[in-house]
């Protein structure tokens, strides 16, 4: 099936142009310390060779082709090009999990594309997408193309290619009312505006004994949900940051880190949230924080007026709080975790579905970033020198079978898309006549000479043993010889 695979995505590329090599595996570790990725990318492993020499083992090769890039790509006159290698890749996961959806080693297909601007990029962009399509309506995969995180690739648009499944790690947004998908760590929606205040009021400090949890909270200071204010504390990298949401929403993780540019973010102990506030969790807020620590907001909280946050004080809350007038005015960004029936960005209905889904392939606009940290450049036809710009584009090959798996089995076992099967014809000889094993013998070699690839289950076993173990593996076409198909 990986070698159906691979052949099936090289052909769908090579009809786009895309030129196929092979990348090693080990990489010395100076290119990944050009990029500043040797220090970021927290699934590199990193090793000394005999030599002294420090190396990592290849969980992609975005510096390894922007390397061959700078030697080999001079001038205007050597772009476009697109360069695509099916080679298997290391990460060290901390988690491996779920059969071949997530492994420390794998074989990918990855694809990296150079030009000379934003215009020859969104053409070869549009190349590989096509040829994705191609590749996953060849094998037979009902495929979702959803708006996608960029995690530590870099660069600017990111698409996913994905397949609904229940077993998948990834979560998905689904408009059911227009064409909006999105990657729950990127995805937006609207959010219900009520109506405020006209007038400030004074902000008071309310005591509510054990009150953790927005809901209980509400309800005790006679309030709505929405006008209650959740403060979570994060050490990102080497700082603290407070970050404000709306009482009714939660904080989504991925946004914030890529909103704060860290490559570490963790939520505070609950031992340093009390050093930090002088309170126990559940009752931090925005007013007098140290000066060392940034407060950030959420867009839900922008132009609320009287709203309760927490007073940095065990079993207290703050009510009638006002930006500028009680502490500064933070700065507002998106950083909100979509639920499931917001109301959708595209069509302004509430129609926002969350399902499960397995990522089968993910493509990226790296822009300049990689050509720049690595000083790969080419002379333009003004005989100015300009940094290449560059995508990237992978799909994982392993991965890919377990996708094919889930998505095409019944209740009794494996149902194999005929383009990847890993034979055409499962043949079964059923009973211990000889007349029957000829028969079945002379069938195998006619197929065999033919160009069918040929299952040929000869076993002494009972007719259920082989039934049921051909249902479980599920080769596309079976012919079953026995003194009763003779007989017809």
């Amino acid at each position: 099936v990986l070698s159906k695979l691979d052949q099936i995505i090289k052909e769908e590329l090579a009809k786009k142009g895309v030129q196929h090599l092979l990348m090693p595996l080990v990489h010395p570790a100076s290119l990944w310390k050009e990029t500043g990725r040797y220090d970021k990318v927290d699934v590199l492993l990193k090793f000394t060779s005999a030599r002294g020499t420090d190396c990592v083992l290849a969980p992609t090769h975005e510096e390894t082709v922007t390397d061959l890039a700078r030697k080999y790509i001079h001038t205007y006159k050597d772009l476009p090009v697109t360069l695509n290698q099916n080679q298997w890749k290391y990460r060290d996961e901390m988690r491996a999990t779920g059969g071949l959806l997530r492994t420390r080693e794998f074989l990918m297909q990855d694809a990296y594309s150079f030009d000379r601007d934003q215009e020859g990029l969104n053409k070869s962009f549009d190349d590989v997408v096509e040829a994705y399509h191609a590749i996953f309506k060849r094998i037979g995969l009902d495929i979702i193309v959803v708006k996608a995180d960029r995690g530590t690739m870099g660069g600017s648009d990111s698409q996913e290619f994905v397949v609904v499944s229940d077993v998948g790690e990834d979560r998905i947004l689904v408009c059911e009312g227009c064409s909006y998908r999105a990657n729950m760590e990127k995805a937006e929606s609207q959010f219900e505006v009520y109506e405020q205040d006209k007038e400030l009021k004074k902000m008071e400090k309310v005591e509510g004994k054990g009150l953790i949890g927005v809901e209980n909270l509400a309800k005790f200071l006679k309030l709505e949900v929405h006008q209650t204010t959740k403060t979570l504390l994060f050490q990102a990298d080497d700082d603290v940051v407070a970050v404000m949401i709306r009482g009714d929403y939660d904080v989504n993780e991925t946004k914030l880190a890529n909103y704060l540019c860290c490559k570490h973010l963790n939520l505070l102990t609950p031992e340093a949230v009390k050093s930090l506030t002088g309170a126990e969790v559940g009752y931090a807020g925005p007013l007098n924080l140290p000066k060392k620590v940034k407060v950030v907001a959420d867009l839900t909280c922008k132009d609320r007026v009287n709203f309760e946050a927490g007073a940095n004080e065990t079993d207290f809350h703050n009510i009638n709080v006002n930006f500028e007038r009680d502490f500064p005015t933070p700065e507002f960004a998106d950083l909100r975790e979509v639920r499931e029936g917001d109301k959708c960005m595209g069509c302004g209905k509430d129609s926002l579905k969350i399902k499960s889904a397995i990522e089968m392939g993910h493509v990226f606009k790296l822009g300049t970033c990689y050509s720049e940290w690595m000083g790969a450049n080419f002379v333009d036809n003004d005989g100015k020198s300009k940094p290449i710009v560059m995508g990237c584009y992978g799909i994982g090959i392993s991965r890919l079978v377990a996708g094919i798996v889930e998505s095409c089995h019944d209740e009794k076992g494996i149902i194999w898309p005929a383009a990847v099967a890993p034979y055409h014809v499962h043949l079964v000889s059923l009973g211990k006549d000889e007349k029957v094993l000829k028969a079945a013998e002379d069938l195998d070699k006619v197929l065999q000479d033919e160009g069918f690839e040929i299952l040929f289950d000869d076993r002494d076993d009972s007719a259920g043993v082989k039934l049921n173990d051909a249902d479980l593996l599920g080769i596309p076409v079976r012919i079953l010889i026995s003194n009763r198909t003779l007989e017809k």
